[in-house]
């Protein structure tokens, strides 16, 4: 004789609480089940994972405030990453990398020779350095509005005259 056909009610009863866990656990995810179903019959399938993320969100916000045909100067330190994905986002658009705590010399020197538009500054982790901070009080930047997680000047080329040497 089995141990089934002995204790028929210990099975029922196993059966009974994992079929009740489960209820449980669709239960406590039917926010999550719900959305997710929304996104995968009415939603766009790929873009779901990227839009909860706060980078993404700045960069999509930078892609409608930066022209396609404008060229701008991107500050960040390369090792994290964000370069590329902005660079990646930001496609049409032409770049350039700059490090965070440039000397500003040759910050203006950068701006101009790209005949870069706009100052991108992703400040996630960290405040502008003293030196870039003092540089973008200048009369040539103007500052967007806030939004997201960096600072982005307009920058006025005109005023940029001569050469620069630190």
């Amino acid at each position: 004789m089995t141990f089934t056909a002995r204790f028929p009610w210990l099975l029922r009863l196993f059966l009974l609480g994992w079929a009740l866990q489960g209820l449980w656990v669709l239960w406590e995810l039917r926010p999550e089940i719900l959305d997710t179903g929304r996104r995968l019959l009415f939603g766009p399938r790929g873009a779901a994972v990227r839009l909860e993320d706060p980078f993404y969100r700045w960069v999509e916000e930078l892609a409608r405030v930066i022209p396609p045909e404008s060229t701008y100067l991107f500050l960040d330190r390369y090792e994290r990453g964000k370069e590329i994905e902005a660079r990646y986002h930001l496609f049409p658009r032409r770049h350039v990398l700059g490090a965070p705590h440039l000397p500003p010399g040759y910050l203006f020197y950068l701006l101009r020779h790209y005949g870069a538009g706009y100052l991108v500054v992703h400040t996630a982790p960290e405040p502008l350095s003293p030196e870039v901070a003092g540089a973008v009080r200048s009369p040539v930047f103007s500052p967007l509005p806030p939004f997201g997680q960096g600072l982005v000047f307009r920058v006025d080329l005109n005023r940029l005259a001569g050469d620069f040497y630190d």
